[in-house]
C-alpha cells in the first residue's frame, strides 16, 4: 500500500512541476521555466534543456542533460544569445571547458539595407533580420580528463595573449549602454 501511495505522490509532483512549466502568454510567446526535448539526429545523442524564457527568448542560465540526466553544460544567455559564463561536462562528471561567451547580435534585430537589382538597376529597401551570434570572449580554462589545464585568451572571437587580453580589459572604456546604467546605478 505504501508503494502505490509513493507512485501516486511522484506522479502527482511530476505533474505540478509540469504544470508550472513551458507556459506561454497571450501573444503565445515563451515565459518563466522551460523544460525541453531534443531527440537523437543524425547521429547524435538526445538531451534535455531546463531553464526559462523572456518574451519568447532564452534567459539565463541553461543546463543541459544527457538522455540519462549526466549534466552536459551550463550556458548563460540574455536576449535569446549565448552572453556570459558557459560550463561544459565529460561524461563522468568532471569540468571539460569553462569561460565566457559575448553575444555580437541579438536573434531577432533588423536591419534595412539597401539593394540595387543587377538589370534593372532599381534600389529597393530590404529589411534583414539578423540570427543570434557569440563568440568567445576572456579566460578560457579546458581540462582533459585526466584533469591537467590549459588557457586560452580571446578577444571578440580572436585567439589572443593573456597579457593583450589583460591590457584590454584594463584600457576598455565603457559601452554607451553600460555608461547609461551606471549613471542610474548612481541616481538611486
Amino acid at each position: 500500500m505504501k508503494k502505490i501511495i509513493l507512485f501516486i505522490l511522484i506522479i502527482g509532483a511530476a505533474q505540478l512541476v509540469q504544470a508550472q512549466t513551458n507556459k506561454r502568454d497571450a501573444k503565445q510567446r515563451k515565459q518563466g521555466p522551460w523544460v525541453e526535448q531534443v531527440a537523437p539526429l543524425r547521429g547524435e545523442p538526445g538531451y534535455t534543456w531546463e531553464g526559462a524564457y523572456k518574451n519568447d527568448r532564452k534567459e539565463g542560465v541553461w543546463k543541459k542533460s544527457n538522455e540519462i540526466g549526466d549534466l552536459i553544460a551550463e550556458e548563460t544567455f540574455h536576449n535569446g544569445v549565448l552572453d556570459g559564463p558557459c560550463k561544459y561536462y565529460y561524461p563522468n562528471g568532471k569540468l571539460s571547458a569553462a569561460g565566457s561567451m559575448l553575444a555580437m547580435d541579438i536573434e531577432g534585430e533588423v536591419d534595412t539595407v539597401t539593394v540595387i537589382d543587377p538589370v534593372t538597376q532599381e534600389e529597393s529597401r530590404v529589411e534583414v533580420v539578423r540570427k543570434g551570434n557569440s563568440v568567445k570572449h576572456g579566460e578560457w580554462r579546458m581540462w582533459d580528463e585526466d584533469g591537467s589545464m590549459i588557457k586560452e585568451f580571446y578577444s571578440r572571437g580572436e585567439i589572443t595573449t593573456e597579457e593583450k587580453a589583460n591590457q584590454r580589459k584594463a584600457t576598455a572604456s565603457p559601452l554607451p549602454h553600460e555608461q547609461q546604467a551606471a549613471t542610474k546605478k548612481g541616481k538611486h
